[in-house]
């Protein structure tokens, strides 16, 4: 499994890939969420990123999980940094 970001504006995508598919969340109005995730996954005080009606970003167990309209995307803390790094570039 690969994680991949790009941002283009204000518009992130997210994009997930399998060996047997792939998916894209697309993410609105989006030019911190690189920020956001660094926060969340450096400081365990960070409170969850409410961007209502946008965008939600809260850590899990395993991850965090982002959320736009009626999808999400979980990503494993291995591959937070990475995404992050990737929105900010």
């Amino acid at each position: 499994m690969t994680y991949q970001a790009a941002i283009s504006g204000s518009t992130a995508k997210i994009t997930v890939t399998t060996t047997a598919n792939s998916t894209t969340l697309r993410v609105a109005n989006a030019a911190s969420l690189g920020n956001q995730l660094t926060a969340l996954a450096t400081d365990p005080s960070t409170a969850p990123v409410d961007q209502t009606p946008d965008y939600m970003v809260y850590p899990r167990d395993s991850g965090v999980r982002v959320t736009s309209g009626p999808g999400h995307v979980d990503i494993p803390w291995r591959w937070v940094m990475p995404i992050a790094s990737q929105l900010n570039a």
